[in-house]
């Protein structure tokens, strides 16, 4: 009898037969990667759309920065969030932490929304986009961050931070009361990076997550509602 040697699949096909095989993935890589299969109504055209809004406002964010268009109107958006967490944050008395409460909030609230399309529902975009909000976020932080030393930022108050009594500037209270005022340079700059990356990343898990559906679940009538 002649030995007939197993033939081994190309590297490619070996990758597309364990994507197609999700039961077989470890349950860390199921719980980042694994989205929940579409019904039939899943506005894939609507979520094309969104994907391509949220890389085109992170290129946006990351060549105009502050200044950037997108970063002016969603910090708008962001403002009224931010108020609302220094009043959320007064439960817990101290002045610091009040400070805080409104960068804090207006990061944290995006998580909350992130988690809960997450966890349960397994909508991997709509949490990407969450999730990218919050990025968001720190680039709308890290300014305010980095003007706690100069204080020229207009507050809405109607005054930049140097006119405003010792306290109104939230950063530059936080900071000094901290002692990493001088700092101040360094911790927007981490703030900054953390921001644009994070963006970035929240662009590609969105774009897994129908990348996935379009070449794996659409095709597997089993997987759709």
């Amino acid at each position: 009898m002649t030995f007939v040697p197993h033939e081994k699949k190309p590297l490619l096909a070996r990758i597309l037969d364990w994507l197609n095989e999700p039961d077989e993935w470890p349950v860390w890589v199921q719980f980042f990667l694994l989205p929940r299969p579409l019904g039939r109504n899943n506005f894939f055209a609507v979520r094309v759309v969104l994907l391509f809004a949220m890389a085109f406002f992170t290129l946006q964010a990351f060549f105009g920065g502050y200044q950037s268009w997108i970063v002016q109107f969603l910090h708008n958006l962001n403002l009224p969030v931010h108020e609302t967490g220094h009043i959320v944050f007064r439960i817990f008395g101290s002045e610091v932490i009040i400070s805080l409460g409104g960068s804090l909030f207006q990061t944290v609230m995006p998580l909350v929304f992130c988690l809960a399309l997450w966890v349960k529902p397994r909508d991997l975009f709509g949490a990407s986009i969450a999730l990218w909000w919050a990025f968001e976020n720190l680039i709308d932080v890290a300014p305010y961050i980095e003007d706690a030393l100069p204080m020229k930022l207009m507050l809405i108050s109607g005054g930049t931070g140097a006119e405003a009594p010792y306290g109104f500037h939230d950063w530059n209270f936080i900071l000094s009361e901290t002692g990493l005022l001088l700092k101040c340079d360094e911790i927007a700059s981490a703030v900054y990076a953390v921001g644009y990356i994070g963006m970035a990343l929240c662009v590609v898990w969105g774009a897994w997550s129908l990348i996935y559906y379009f070449v794996f679940q659409r095709q597997n009538s089993g997987l759709l509602d």
